[in-house]
């Protein structure tokens, strides 16, 4: 048996249609990178995961910070997806231009431009190819009504929908 090619691989999971969310950790600084591997996991207890690069900061402040959080982007949050998700922007004042609040149990930022946020602390992390699952129990989450629609990702490019 033989591994798939991961260009192919890359190509057929670009069909994919999945949610953007900026997932958030305040470590010595704020720390956020724009996601669409988030995924509700158990509502007994509620529980949530994403996935990040193992190689990341995020990865990295994880070792010495439980909590974080998750901002599940409204339409008008494109601008602020875009900006996290750019490679090469600074380690220090990523949300220095991205309108935010604290949350109450994570101390991370919980985006205004979001639908909905969760805070969670780490309840594991394992590894799996070149990536770390992160899994963890909601502490708290929480919608903001006057955001509405969602933010997707499919083909390589993010869309804003009413």
């Amino acid at each position: 048996m033989t591994d798939a090619d991961p260009e192919q691989f890359r190509t057929t999971m670009a069909h994919l249609a999945a949610g953007v969310s900026v997932v958030t950790i305040r470590d010595r600084h704020d720390l956020a990178f724009t996601a669409n591997s988030v995924v509700s996991v158990s509502l007994e207890p509620p529980t949530v995961l994403f996935c990040v690069h193992e190689d990341s900061r995020i990865r990295e402040a994880l070792e010495t910070a439980s909590r974080w959080a998750v901002s599940i982007m409204g339409a008008d949050g494109l601008g602020a997806a875009d900006w996290l998700a750019s490679p090469g922007r600074p380690t220090r004042g990523q949300l220095d231009r991205v309108p935010h609040r604290r949350g109450a149990h994570s101390g991370a930022a919980i985006l205004d431009a979001a639908s909905a946020w969760v805070e969670c602390e780490t309840d594991w992390i394992r590894t799996a190819g070149s990536h770390a699952v992160v899994v963890g129990r909601v502490l708290e989450s929480g919608t903001h009504p006057r955001h509405a629609g969602a933010i997707v990702h499919r083909l390589g490019r993010m869309v804003a929908l009413p």
